[in-house]
Parts: structure tokens; sequence; C-alpha cells
């Protein structure tokens, strides 16, 4: 198993609430719906979704970590071991 990394293991969608803003989502739970979403541009995301970027890994986060860079976001991945399980 290898580590993912932002943004070639996320699927980019436009994001479905906030006009503007881009989404890239991992799921790696389908059972319990985990999912790692990273979020940018748009009106009131942290993160310009070019060089900032807003993070919430919703099993090992409470809140969207703001203004997380793709470097931040790849290290986080890394530290905590993020894999893809196909």
């Amino acid at each position: 198993m290898t580590v993912i990394k932002f943004p070639e293991d996320f699927k980019k969608i436009p994001h479905h609430r906030i006009p503007g803003a881009t989404q890239w989502l991992f799921e790696y739970n389908n059972d319990t719906n985990e999912m790692i979403s990273i979020v940018g541009g748009g009106y009131g995301i942290h993160g310009d979704g070019k060089t900032t970027f807003e993070m919430w890994d919703t099993m090992n986060m409470h809140d969207p970590q703001g203004h997380m860079t793709a470097d931040d976001i790849n290290q986080w991945l890394e530290d905590n071991q993020v894999t893809n399980k196909k």
C-alpha cells in the first residue's frame, strides 16, 4: 500500500454547495462514509483553491484545517499513513 498524494489520488468535482468552489475527494471507508475532503475557492472557504486549501479528514480531524498548501496536505497524509487500499 502506498500513501496517497494530493491532488493525484483525489477526485476533483465542483463543490455541491458553495458556488465557485472546487472539491477534491478521497473516500476510504464506504461502510462509514469516511473521507478526506479538500476544498478551495468560493465564498467562505479558507483556501483559494490554487495555492491554499481547506482540508477535512472526517475520521481523524474534529474540524477542517484551513490555509494548507499542497505540501502541507501531503505531509499530513504521509504523517498519518493515509493509504490507497485498492
